[in-house]
């Protein structure tokens, strides 16, 4: 929501008011139950009034989903299809995007290439995929029509292997495949055979050179299929070099990974202020740079893998509400910075948006949030950020069912006045309480004004037509 270009905010602790929405005095309140409020920490935001923001139009599903292969063989089952509910799932979600991938790309191998015995530790640990996991994925994009990405092991694996990949993604797509080479190559390890005690000198040329060479032995698998690259873990590693790889590799889609947090070293450093935080929301404008890149090459750039934490999150955080307050400032943020679409990973850890105990899932916070983007923000749909005073932020839409949503980043309740002159429905996501509630704002003397609960998204819904008798 480009917030750090107009406030700077002190780290401040989250209060545990639950949603508390109430009109001004004049009006009758819509409310729901409220618990009480601890003691804040720390100061208080300086926040100043929100600025314009540039006009969005919306080309791509805002909100897709990036799953390890691992997990996805998991939940598709042991039948020709999966189970019901996970199709159903999907389609909550508004059949968002399907990226195959992360740490378990660069370790997956076809079904059957592996022949024992295998007298490596390396290929010893490789994860085979399971013969009828191609027909199964079939069976599901065939129900909920996903455009697949898939990713191909760029670090473990054979050209003949690669090839059986590209074959049995493109044998499972119903709406369309694209690939990506390689999972995070900035991480990969390049060894310093002169004295290997000691790093390889010039880490970001070597390796981009290294990722150039070998998608140039990969790229042909592909045929027509649009490659998405070059998918960074820490995308400023390569900033040199960025504009020349995505270049040389002849990409079609920019990708990067993009976390805000990290559980990958000290879990105490992920918390649900430092979640609810503008630098956790504003993450993407990290890189606008990126964006610049990819549009200058005539690229749509796309973060594809997100989640609140790296290293598959923290419980306590990253599977509270908290997490759907921050998922929608994300992507916000991501959107109005120039990316077309934000990716959320699932890797069997407290980050996932739903998960799978046999044949029956259970959704967290977060999937509701990632349901409400997607039916937000229709393709063709437009939104910019508009003035608000300082402490919230006001985005207007157009082209979707709703026409604004108001977002108070505050530890504080927050009274706004809102230019409605009739009645309005909202739905309203709050960080302590879990899913949206349906309230009815109502209008006094030309407007609306509502007093939101602390660290809370109010979305109001457009006028809907009157019903035919």
């Amino acid at each position: 929501m480009l917030r750090s270009r107009r406030a700077q905010l002190a780290t401040a602790a989250l209060g545990t008011l639950a949603l508390a929405f109430a009109s001004a005095p004049s009006a009758p309140a819509a409310t729901t139950p409220a618990a009480t409020t601890p003691a804040s920490h720390g100061s208080a935001p300086k926040l100043e009034p929100a600025k314009p923001g540039p006009l969005v139009h919306v080309s791509m599903p805002p909100v897709g989903i990036s799953i390890e292969y691992p997990l996805l063989a998991q939940y598709l089952g042991a039948g020709p299809c999966p189970p019901s509910s996970l199709t159903a799932e999907l389609l909550r979600l508004g059949s968002p995007p399907l990226h195959i991938g992360g740490n378990s790309q660069d370790l997956t191998i076809p079904s059957g290439a592996l022949v024992p015995p295998i007298p490596s530790w390396d290929r010893s640990t490789l994860y085979v995929l399971p013969a009828a996991f191609w027909s199964q994925l079939h069976c599901l994009l065939g129900a909920t029509k996903e455009p697949l990405t898939a990713g191909i092991n760029m670090k473990s694996s054979e050209l003949t292997w690669d090839a059986q990949m590209v074959a049995g993604a493109e044998s499972a797509a119903t709406n369309g495949v694209s690939f990506s080479l390689g999972n995070e190559p900035d991480l990969y390890y390049l060894p310093n055979y002169a004295s290997l005690g000691k790093a390889t000198g010039n880490l970001e040329v070597a390796g981009a050179d290294l990722y150039i060479q070998l998608a140039a032995l990969l790229r042909p698998l592909l045929g027509t299929a649009p490659l998405i690259a070059p998918e960074l873990a820490h995308s400023t590693d390569w900033r040199s070099q960025f504009e020349r790889v995505i270049r040389e590799v002849h990409a079609q889609i920019v990708g990067v990974h993009l976390y805000p947090l990290s559980d990958c070293g000290s879990p105490a450093a992920v918390t649900i202020p430092r979640l609810l935080s503008i630098e956790s929301a504003d993450a993407p404008e990290q890189l606008a740079w990126v964006v610049h890149d990819a549009n200058a090459a005539g690229l749509p750039p796309v973060i594809t893998e997100a989640n609140s934490a790296a290293c598959g999150g923290k419980a306590g955080v990253s599977d509270t509400p908290a997490s759907a307050v921050w998922s929608v400032r994300f992507v916000l943020s991501a959107l109005e910075t120039g990316f077309r679409e934000v990716r959320f990973h699932l890797s069997g850890g407290p980050y996932d948006p739903f998960i799978m105990r046999g044949t029956r899932v259970s959704e967290r916070p977060l999937a509701g949030a990632l349901a409400a983007l997607n039916a937000w923000f229709p393709l063709n749909s437009t939104l910019h950020v508009i003035p608000a005073p300082a402490g919230t932020v006001e985005t207007a839409v157009s082209g979707g069912p709703v026409q604004l949503i108001v977002d108070n980043e505050r530890t504080r309740a927050e009274t706004v006045t809102l230019p409605f002159s009739t009645n309005v429905d909202a739905e309203v996501l709050t960080s302590t309480r879990r899913g949206f509630a349906h309230a009815v704002l109502p209008a006094r003397r030309g407007h609306v004004k509502v007093k939101l609960a602390p660290e809370s998204i109010v979305a109001v819904l457009s006028p809907q037509p009157p019903r035919a008798a």
